[in-house]
């Protein structure tokens, strides 16, 4: 996209924000605002703390997709995220996940962003990226298989606005601190967003006992009171200890090939709720609720 393109892009997402801004916090309309697209369910990786990936091999075509778009454009939806699987992995013909991208801009949705896993090369030129990494050393590769190498090669040649994502379970518990510092150090200025492992499939060995809920939430509660890049914001992470009681939200409907469902895939089982790790529908609540510091945090990655 050309400098002039996103000028002015940028002052027609400055325009639909607002008009957003009124619609989320003033009137308080019913939502959702926000789609996540599963493209795909395929993915190149087996992580352990992942039973989504590669069970029906999934994948749906641009007409599907765009007809989703627009669709829920038409219901109000303003953003979009895309995911997987690995959505880099997506395709139909010659069409690519970038070109899902400049579909849903001319659709017009106000920001696209991608969940990748970062091992291939980022090229869809979406408004933010959100790169999954859980660990460091030997933890990444016991949770997912890889080295870090591997993902950072493609972060040394990718320019777009990211951020990370570190899904805490019971292997990566104790390297929050580590983890942040590193990445500190190695990438000055990215944020970190935190995710919890959700017992969507029933609590296993990754599932964090309640004392090691609160134990995570001090550690990143204190990292973030010393300047280390935590993005959650304490709200956010006062409601994820506190059972999520907001949960399931209406903000964000969640799409793939077997259909629609409200907040996440498994549409509202309480028990879920209660232990539910996505953070950013968490901000999203507590933005709602007029938390500054979740409106922050969300900003982000506007």
């Amino acid at each position: 996209m050309s400098k002039l393109s996103r000028k002015t892009r940028r002052l027609g997402q400055i325009i639909g924000y607002a008009a957003f801004g009124v619609r989320f916090f003033l009137l308080r309309s019913k939502g959702p605002f926000f789609l996540g697209l599963v493209t795909n369910d395929t993915c190149n990786l087996s992580c352990v703390n992942c039973r989504v990936a590669n069970t029906d091999n999934s994948n749906m075509s641009f007409e599907e997709i765009r007809e989703i778009l627009r669709n829920h454009r038409r219901r109000g939806v303003r953003f979009l995220t895309l995911a997987g699987g690995e959505p880099y992995l997506w395709r139909d013909g010659d069409f690519r996940i970038r070109d899902v991208v400049s579909a849903a801009r001319d659709i017009g949705y106000l920001n696209v962003n991608i969940f990748t896993n970062g091992t291939l090369p980022m090229d869809a030129d979406a408004d933010f990226t959100w790169i999954s990494i859980d660990g460091l050393g030997q933890t990444l590769q016991k949770i997912r298989g890889i080295r870090l190498d591997r993902i950072f090669r493609n972060l040394r040649r990718f320019e777009d606005r990211y951020g990370l994502v570190f899904t805490v379970n019971t292997i990566n518990l104790n390297e929050i601190e580590d983890f942040l510092r590193a990445m500190s150090r190695d990438l000055p200025g990215i944020g970190v967003l935190f995710f919890f492992h959700t017992p969507y499939y029933g609590k296993d060995g990754l599932h964090l006992s309640d004392a090691q809920r609160r134990s995570a939430v001090t550690t990143l509660m204190d990292a973030k009171r010393t300047g280390l890049p935590v993005l959650n914001s304490a709200p956010a992470l006062n409601a994820y200890l506190a059972g999520n009681p907001d949960m399931p939200a209406d903000l964000c409907t969640i799409v793939d090939a077997g259909g629609a469902y409200r907040c996440c895939r498994v549409d509202g089982d309480l028990e879920v709720c209660k232990y539910c790790g996505y953070s950013i529908t968490s901000e999203l609540v507590q933005a709602r609720r007029w938390k500054l510091a979740s409106i922050r945090s969300l900003l982000r990655a506007a």
